[in-house]
């Protein structure tokens, strides 16, 4: 594949007086290539690797652009240090033939007999007037002859302008295609954890007074009214809340809970050992795993909780539950980003699926994956 960076390399190696029209004109063409390009339907783990390769190629070009940089910079202070070496030079000359110039005049006025005092301040006059003279005119000469010419003056910083101009679009370039690695890494992990779908039930035995349930147990509305249920050890009594039927101890489990018509709710998993009477406090060191939303915001139930940044409103939250890695990950469906992942769990035994539904008259549903 035919990068930006080995182009403008090239030209960097076989050219050193970078002009603006080459790096324009070669970003043109990158551009162009970019847009015109066949368009190619790869895997998504080539895709993967491939912009893995061109982040690295990019950040290998912007380093020896910067040493270029380096080496103009250089370029610019050695002209100024030659520039300095030919002004002293000159001001040698100038003091050698003033010197010279006075010893002249002392010594033909002195040869000449010039006893007057008023005669012998008159020659000194002329010899100020001729040294002041000498030096004008060898100083300005000497002016001209390190004055750099328009161009050699200007090329060493417009070098450097147009490679740091060129660094600049670099790390746009960059930026670009890590943002796109970074959506095709949560992609690919939220494909390999559907992969590990669950036919996942609710345990209305489990479930809190106020909430309701479709024939195929897994729909739970948020009644306005308690139901009459039994009031059985295993329900939870303050929360409004349920686990799921089936319990896991190992494995890879994976399911989906449509959440867009709520605005309070938490899911994750929860250990067999909780409390299921009076109110919960949802945090691993209580047996909890959970992501929930409150009004606008979005928290990880860590301790303490921790807020979650979502750039498109999950219309559902997909679970993932690795047992053997300690690890639970949530996904936003809607845009296959990674939310939250809790690392490190301390599993023992078995842990449920969570369900939390607070806003009333709403319902939550598990999804049927299997069936799309």
């Amino acid at each position: 594949m035919v990068s930006k960076g080995s182009s403008i390399l090239s030209l960097v190696k076989s050219h050193t007086q970078i002009s603006t029209i080459t790096i324009i004109g070669t970003g043109t063409v990158y551009l162009l290539y970019r847009i015109w390009k066949p368009k190619e339907q790869p895997q998504k783990e080539n895709e993967h690797g491939e912009l893995r390769t061109q982040i690295e190629q990019l950040q290998k070009t912007i380093e020896q652009l910067q040493k270029e940089i380096e080496k103009a910079k250089a370029l610019e202070a050695g002209a100024s240090s030659s520039r300095s070496k030919i002004l002293h030079r000159w001001m040698n000359i100038i003091m050698i033939i003033n010197s010279g110039t006075s010893f002249f005049i002392v010594w033909k006025a002195k040869g000449a007999s010039i006893s007057s005092s008023k005669m012998f301040h008159h020659w000194m006059d002329i010899i100020t007037i001729i040294n002041i003279g000498t030096t004008l005119f060898f100083l300005w000469n000497a002016k001209e002859k390190a004055k750099p010419s328009e161009a050699e003056h200007d090329e060493p910083r417009t070098q450097i302008e147009q490679l740091q101009k060129t660094i600049e679009q670099l790390q746009k370039e960059i930026d670009q295609l890590q943002t796109e690695l970074h959506q095709l890494q949560n992609e690919l992990e939220w494909r390999k954890a559907r992969n590990e779908t669950d036919d996942i039930t609710l345990d209305a035995g489990t479930a809190h007074p106020n909430l309701s349930f479709a024939g195929d147990k897994k729909s739970l509305k948020h009644e306005a009214q308690p139901q009459k249920v039994p009031a059985n050890p295993e329900r939870f009594d303050s929360t409004v809340c349920v686990l799921g039927l089936i319990g896991f101890s190992s494995g890879k489990h994976y399911w989906e809970v449509d959440v867009k018509q709520i605005s309070d709710w938490d899911l994750g998993v929860a250990k067999e050992s909780i409390q299921r009477k009076g109110k919960l406090s949802l945090s691993p060191k209580e047996g909890f795993w959970a992501l929930g939303l409150s009004g606008r915001d979005y928290w990880a139930k860590t301790d303490p909780w921790t807020q979650v940044t979502v750039q498109k409103k999950p219309q559902k939250i997909g679970v993932y539950l690795n047992y053997q890695d300690g690890r639970v990950t949530f996904f936003n469906v809607t845009d296959r980003s990674v939310l939250f992942t809790f690392n490190d769990c301390s599993f023992s035994g078995k842990v449920y699926p969570f369900f939390k539904n607070s806003h009333k008259e709403t319902t939550m549903r598990v999804c049927s994956i299997k069936e799309e």
